[in-house]
């Protein structure tokens, strides 16, 4: 028969795996909504990779042999960081559309009628989802790329230096540019907007109170934790985009330490 204190540590173990199998499901879950790589070892993350883009043999091949050197190894995680992180913004967007158009009516909580607006809202949304997979796309094609070698600094026997090599330096430096400028300028604002709107302009796109007691209680109800949930969610991508901008910052700073001043 077991005792108290055994019972106590029986329980808080099933509780502490039932929580681990939950936690581990909605990572599941969230994955497979997002559709980002699943991160694990580099040899499961290459798999992983593989089964999403269907690569034949020497594309695995030559991401098995990049990821063997340190430089070849941070460029993999880069990349697919960027990766994940293009899919969750391409989600993040796609979620924004859905919820302006089921959920949001910002024309008639100002008491007119212009559809044109929810449309442009639906569309704006669109539009980001689709830059964002595109921006996921590029990552996936600079991967299976590898990183570009630079020429060499000096030339003539170390008399001369290379013009090609600070070129090769700063373009190197552009998609971080880039990144940052799509974080900070693009993603940040349209979370934080989206937010905003869904905060104003919160209503199903059926009136809840138009429908038969219990069901215009319950809608309202749902609708209503919905678009809290999408709009929280919304506010939490804002801060994490202004993040990624100075993670995307701080790397451009550091490609230009390479130069050869």
């Amino acid at each position: 028969m077991e005792t108290e204190p055994a019972k106590v540590i029986h329980s808080a173990t099933s509780l502490y795996a039932r929580a681990k199998d939950i936690l581990a499901q909605t990572s599941t879950y969230i994955s497979r909504a997002t559709f980002n790589v699943k991160r694990g070892t580099r040899a499961e993350t290459i798999a992983e990779i593989a089964r999403r883009r269907k690569l034949d043999e020497a594309q695995q091949r030559f991401l098995a042999e990049l990821v063997t050197t340190k430089t070849g190894a941070a460029f993999f995680d880069e990349k697919v960081e960027g990766i994940n992180r293009a899919a969750f913004h391409r989600s993040a967007f796609a979620l924004n559309a859905f919820t302006q158009l089921g959920f949001v009516d910002l024309a008639a909580q100002m008491s007119f009628w212009f559809p044109q607006l929810k449309l442009g809202l639906v569309v704006a949304n669109l539009v980001l989802s689709s830059i964002a997979h595109l921006e996921m796309r590029q990552n996936y094609t600079a991967l299976l790329s590898g990183p570009n070698a630079l020429p060499s600094k000096r030339r003539l026997g170390g008399l001369l230096s290379n013009p090609a090599y600070n070129r090769a330096v700063k373009k190197s430096s552009r998609p971080y540019a880039k990144n940052a400028w799509k974080e900070k300028s693009l993603y940040r604002p349209a979370y934080f907007m989206n937010a905003l709107l869904i905060f104003l302009g919160s209503e199903f796109i059926i009136p809840p109170g138009k429908l038969i007691f219990p069901l215009g209680f319950i809608l309202g109800k749902v609708s209503g934790l919905y678009s809290t949930l999408v709009m929280m969610f919304d506010l939490w991508r804002g801060i994490r985009a202004g993040e990624d901008a100075r993670v995307a910052r701080e790397r451009e700073i550091s490609v230009y330490r390479h130069l050869d001043i």
